[in-house]
């Protein structure tokens, strides 16, 4: 019996995906055991509670002047971790936390597959893949040198998260579903910029919206909102399984541009204007949003020119029901409904041919 350990954390982003690959992984291998490591993030644990899955808390270090004594301790904890466990495989998902893990597992000999999410990797990433038995990609790989076997799978996404019902997002919401509904989400972090934006031109942007407005946790800016100007607006700091029935519900969104944002509601096909976070992790969600705007199933907007461009680009797509209609099959194909499964099979080939090895 194998046991895989699924490395994520620091957004429930990073985290969401591993779990849409085990839950595939485990549909046709149902004897195979599953671990999971995070961040101390509320949000982390949070998530994999409601998953009801196993998992071990680590403190990994960002970069930072003192990076080099926190990244041996790490490391030390990742070691202790991993003689516990005995996982057979590693699955990381990117990020600061995959470092101290990913660097124990090479030395220890257990191989990883690692799942680039993004259209450019992140610092993290880029030291992951000296170690990577296998790298799967969100986006087509622009690498010409093929050191390490490179397979472009599409990103993961939650099995249930297309399945949502148009009516219990309404009843959720309290809603009435008369006027098109605008979803703000920031990421699983939510945006501060964003939210900014968003309440600073909500007058005018009820005029021919109602909202979904998902904020992030200790990021609403008006925390009272909701009920001076129900029931045309609804708020909420954080999601778990309702958010597939906000997904049914709208017919617009507002997003950054994220790849855990962009394939759920690629998959939801809901037409989207894309204000990415600009200047960290190598301007990622620049590269995402470009990738995403080329399909012609998305608007890109500055963050710098919200306040002049929010309001006429959101009435724009809203008063345009043939443009939201093309938009919404155009943004489906960034979708790629099987990549959980593609890199559920990569795992059992690599678990099978170092079976065969030994």
């Amino acid at each position: 019996m194998h046991k895989i350990l699924f490395v994520g954390g620091s957004s429930v982003g990073h985290i969401a995906p591993a779990v849409a690959v085990w839950s595939a992984y485990q549909q046709k291998h149902p004897q195979t055991k599953a671990h999971f490591i995070c961040t101390p993030r509320l949000d982390d644990a949070a998530f994999l509670r409601a998953q009801d899955l196993s998992f071990t808390i680590l403190d990994a270090p960002r970069l930072s002047v003192l990076y080099p004594l926190k990244i041996r301790k790490a490391i030390q904890s990742a070691r202790n971790i991993l003689t516990k466990i005995q996982p057979d495989i590693l699955c990381t998902t990117g990020g600061y936390l995959s470092i101290p893990v990913c660097f124990a597992a090479k030395k220890m000999g257990i191989p990883i597959i690692l799942h680039e999410a993004d259209s450019i990797s992140g610092n993290a990433n880029k030291i992951v893949s000296r170690w990577a038995t296998h790298i799967t990609e969100g986006f087509p790989s622009s690498h010409h040198k093929q050191s390490v076997l490179r397979t472009h799978t599409g990103n993961p996404l939650r099995a249930n998260i297309t399945k949502g019902n148009k009516k219990e997002g309404l009843r959720l919401t309290g809603l009435s579903g008369k006027k098109p509904i605008l979803l703000v989400v920031g990421g699983s972090q939510g945006s501060v910029g964003i939210n900014n934006a968003v309440i600073k031109n909500i007058d005018d942007l009820l005029l021919r919206t109602d909202i979904i407005h998902i904020t992030g946790r200790r990021k609403s800016q008006v925390p009272n909102l909701k009920s001076q100007i129900s029931p045309h607006y609804y708020q909420t700091e954080f999601t778990h399984e309702e958010i597939k029935h906000f997904y049914a519900c709208s017919d617009i969104a507002l997003s950054r541009a994220g790849t855990g944002s962009i394939g759920e509601l690629s998959a939801n096909g809901i037409p989207t204007v894309l204000v990415p976070l600009r200047g960290v992790g190598h301007d990622h969600q620049y590269h995402n949003a470009q990738t995403a705007v080329a399909t012609g199933g998305c608007l890109y907007l500055e963050q710098s020119t919200m306040d002049t461009q929010l309001v006429p680009t959101i009435h724009a797509l809203v008063t345009n029901k043939d443009l939201r209609k093309e938009m919404s099959e155009k943004i489906r194909t960034l979708s790629h409904r099987d990549a959980a499964l593609h890199i559920a099979d990569i795992i059992a080939q690599t678990l099978a041919k170092g079976s065969h090895d030994q």
